[in-house]
Parts: C-alpha cells; structure tokens; sequence
C-alpha cells in the first residue's frame, strides 16, 4: 500500500498524457465545429489531415502555455486564500496569451477568416472560463484531501503517543506495586490504608478519564500530581517532598495529559531516595509564560534514561506549540514547559528538545 504522502505527489507523465489528450480531443472539435459551420458538411479526417494536425498542434500548445500561467500564479496567489482573485487573474492572464497565440498560429498556418477567428475566440473563452472554475475545484479538493489526511495522521500519532504515556501509568508493575502497599498498610495502618486506595482510585480515575483529552487544564493535572504524590510518599515518607508553588492565572491554562506526573516519576525512578539522600521536587512558574519543574540530583547516573518520557512529552507538545520545551541537566535536573493558553492551536515543529 503506498503512503497518503505518495496519493498526493505529481505525476507528470500522466498529468501529460491527460493534458494532450484533452487538448487534441478539443482541437479536433474546434475543427469539426468551425469547417462544419463554413462548408455545411463535417470534414473529411483523410482530405483534411494536414489541418486537423495542425490545429491540434496548437491547442496543445495553448493548452500547455495555459498550464504553465496557472502554475506560476499558484504561487503567487493562494487559491484557499483568494480564490476568486486568482480565478479572475487565471482567467484574464490565460485569456490574453492563449487567445493571441492561438488566434496568432491560426492566422498564419491555417490562413483563418475574420469570422473563423470570431467563432475560436469565443470557443477558446468558453473553454478557459471551464478550465479555470475545473482547475479552482481540483486544487481546492485536493488540499481538502491533504488536510484531511495530515489531520488523519496527527490526530492518529496523538493518539499513538497518548497511548505511549498511559501504558506507563497502568502497568502491571504500578498495579502490583500499589496493591503491594495497600497489603502492608492493611496490618499498620487502616485509616492510610483507605486514603490510599482512595488515592489510587483518583489517579486511575484521571487516567481513564483523559486517555483521549489532547489537552486538560493544569488545575485538573495539579491535582493528578498531589494524589500520585500522596501514594509515592506513603511508600518514601519524609525522604520524598513535592512542593508546588504556581500562580493562579496559569491553572486555567492546559497541558498535555499527566505532563507533570511523568516528570515526578522520572525523578523518582531515576534517583536513590533515603534519609541520607532525600529528593525534593519543585514545581514552580518562570515569568508566568513557562512551567519550571526541577528535582535534586541524589546519583551522578547520566540522563539518557530520561529519553523516552521526554521525548513522549516533546512528541506531544509539538502538537500546540512552536516553543521549545527546554532540558537541563545541571546541578539539578530542569524541565521547562511552555504555557499553553490556546486549546485549539496547533503547530508542528521538529527538533523541539532542547538538552543544555
């Protein structure tokens, strides 16, 4: 199966034999039409060839010149844009240059009357005014189907994506980790024990809840983080702290489903945590544009385990935003997150991880 890419990619040599085939077929019914209405008899192909070739010879010519005009306009005058400015100058342009150098051709190799020329100048702008309003609906289906087919396509990698980050949060592993802990609070503690399936609850809740959301209110993906964080200190007690400190203003604004929680998690799983080495995680704000989570560093291991969740998170982002999420690992490790203010925006950029 070819790609949608390869549906929509020029054919010359078919567009080619489209174009003469359509041109000859008019010249021979330009012919027929103009030596019927001088002689009152239909031409014979054998007596007549000379000029059938002829004249089929020009219209192919005209018909390519007209071709050539419209390419160059597309580039000039967007047909979405402005269409019915560049169904006017496609008209006008292609009825000046075809209209003279057919009737031109005409004149001199088929010694055409004042009458016959009459008859082919209103043939030939009956037929450029069809091509013209033809070429407008071809060229703007066929970026209706493009756009319909990248919509397609970008909504289908979301998904792929989406599905990526989530199959990470209802792990085996997760499940059996949490369930592990329900066990052990069970014989300790009943009253955290019920806070903790309560916790849990939440979180799988908001997982199921968003598996399609593109996009949720960073309001809705705070309190995501504070119930995960809730059964990840639980399990590491005082040795893990999670602080959030964002202004108001931006909790209406919208992140890419549990964002924050895979960087949580990522500074948990690739971190030693324990009373000599304690990790704190810092969600924060940075000019009120951009989202700051940083965490401290307790092992000198290289970030590279870090790829895949960014790179999820990057993959995702492109989809809203031209701005860079930006990655630094320094003396802490720092994520950087672009504000995103518009639900429905959607932009795709390449290279939008930034590693410093």
């Amino acid at each position: 199966m070819p790609s949608a890419s390869k549906l929509f990619q020029d054919r010359p040599m078919k567009k080619y034999g489209l174009l003469v085939g359509i041109c000859t077929s008019l010249g021979l019914m330009f012919f027929i039409y103009i030596f019927y209405s001088n002689k009152g008899h239909f031409p014979s192909l054998q007596v007549e060839a000379d000029e059938f070739l002829i004249c089929a010879v020009i219209t192919n010519l005209a018909g390519f010149l007209a071709w050539q005009v419209d390419k160059i306009l597309d580039r000039w005058i967007n047909w979405r844009e402005h269409f019915l400015a560049r169904f006017i100058s496609g008209f006008i342009a292609n009825g000046v240059l075809v209209l003279l150098f057919s009737i031109s051709a005409s004149m001199l190799l088929l010694a055409t009357r004042n009458d016959d020329i009459i008859k082919l100048g209103i043939l030939l702008g009956l037929t450029l005014f069809i091509y013209e309003i033809f070429y407008g609906l071809f060229y703007s289906y066929r970026y209706y189907a493009k756009n319909q087919v990248e919509e397609m396509r970008l909504d289908r990698l979301q998904l792929e994506l989406q599905f990526e980050s989530l199959k990470t949060q209802i792990s085996p592993h997760y499940l059996f980790n949490c369930l592990n802990t329900v066990s052990s609070l069970l014989f300790k503690d009943t009253v955290i024990a019920e806070q903790f399936i309560r916790r849990m609850a939440d979180t799988f809740r908001y997982v199921i809840d968003n598996q399609k959301q593109k996009l949720v209110t960073v309001r809705e993906e705070i309190e995501f983080v504070k119930a995960y964080y809730y059964l990840l200190q639980v399990r590491y007690e005082q040795h893990l702290t999670l602080e959030i400190n964002l202004p108001k203003n931006l909790f209406n604004t919208f992140i890419p489903p549990m964002t924050l929680q895979l960087l949580v998690e990522n500074a948990v799983k690739h971190n030693r945590i324990s009373r000599e080495q304690p990790l704190l995680i810092y969600i924060s704000a940075q000019d009120n544009t951009r989202i700051l989570v940083s965490n401290s560093k307790t092992t000198s291991e290289k970030s590279e385990s870090f790829q895949i969740g960014l790179t999820n998170i990057v993959s995702r982002y492109q989809f809203f935003t031209t701005e860079k999420v930006v990655v630094k690992n320094e003396t802490r490790f720092m994520v950087i997150l672009p504000v995103l203010k518009d639900l429905h925006g959607k932009h795709t950029v390449p290279n939008s991880l930034v590693l410093t």
